[in-house]
C-alpha cells in the first residue's frame, strides 16, 4: 500500500477502512472542492468532534472560520485554494493526536445568503496523505436548496479509523 495506489471512489452512504487505502493514515488531508459559474459561490466549511453519545463535548470541538485549529494539532483549517474550475477548502486531521473519547470526525460546509448548495458544481470530498496521494474521492450531487451538508465523517472502529461518504 502506501505510494502507487489506486484511489477509492466512494458512493453516498458507503465506508471503507483507511488502512485499506495506505500504510500512512495517521494523519489526512480533507479537500472540499466546487466550482461555480457566476465565479462567486461559496461555502463555510466546518468540522465537529462527536463523543460516542453522537454530541459535541463542548464549543471546543466545533471548527469554522473564526475557530480554526485545535490546540493539541488535531484539526487545522488550512483555508482556501483556487483550482483550476473553482476553489477548494482543506482540513489538516492529525488522527494520532485526536482525543481519544472523540468517536467521529464530521466534515461539513454551510452557504448563506439563501444560496443552496445546488448553486454550485463540481462539490467533492476528497481525502489525501500527508504527501497528498489521494486515498479516496466522493462526488456530491442533488443537494438543490440544501443550505448545510455533511459531506463526509472519519469514525472509530475496531481500533482504526474509517471513512463513510
Amino acid at each position: 500500500m502506501g505510494s502507487g495506489g489506486c484511489m477509492r471512489e466512494m458512493g453516498k452512504g458507503s465506508n471503507v477502512g483507511l488502512a485499506e487505502l495506505s500504510s500512512q493514515t495517521g494523519a489526512v488531508v480533507a479537500r472540499l472542492g466546487w466550482s461555480s459559474a457566476s465565479g462567486d459561490g461559496d461555502a463555510d466549511v466546518s468540522v465537529l468532534l462527536l463523543g460516542a453519545d453522537g454530541k459535541v463535548r463542548g464549543d471546543a470541538d466545533f471548527y469554522f472560520y473564526n475557530h480554526p485549529a485545535a490546540d493539541d494539532g488535531s484539526v487545522q483549517l488550512l483555508g482556501k485554494t483556487p483550482t483550476d474550475s473553482g476553489s477548494e477548502d482543506r482540513i489538516g486531521l492529525d488522527l494520532t493526536a485526536t482525543p481519544a473519547d472523540v468517536e467521529r470526525i464530521v466534515v461539513a460546509a454551510s452557504r448563506y445568503g439563501g444560496a443552496g448548495f445546488g448553486d454550485l458544481e463540481d462539490l467533492r470530498l476528497t481525502l489525501a496523505d500527508p504527501g497528498g496521494e489521494e486515498l479516496l474521492g466522493f462526488s456530491v450531487d442533488g443537494m438543490g436548496e440544501m443550505r448545510a451538508v455533511i459531506f463526509g465523517e472519519l469514525y472509530r472502529r475496531d481500533g482504526g479509523w474509517k471513512f463513510r461518504a
